[in-house]
């Protein structure tokens, strides 16, 4: 996939929350600290979930896609 913002290549992989919100390549139990390749980007969630994702290393963005999620809309 290609970044909408810069159009370099995106790396696929996932957004996954628990006490820390990362970008890793596959599902796995996140740990305190993030595996060589994957980018942490909060601490303190209350809920772990995981979502697909892209991001773009170049320009800090990342995309995901929660169709297959339940949510609630305020």
């Amino acid at each position: 996939m290609r970044c909408p913002y810069c159009n370099e290549e995106m790396q696929q992989g996932y957004l996954q929350t628990g006490q820390r919100i990362a970008w890793t390549k596959k599902i796995h139990k996140i740990s305190l600290l993030p595996k060589d390749g994957e980018v942490l980007f909060a601490n303190n969630t209350i809920r772990g979930t995981s979502f697909q994702a892209y991001i773009c290393k170049g320009c800090k963005k990342v995309l995901f896609d929660y169709s297959d999620k339940e949510v609630t809309e305020g």
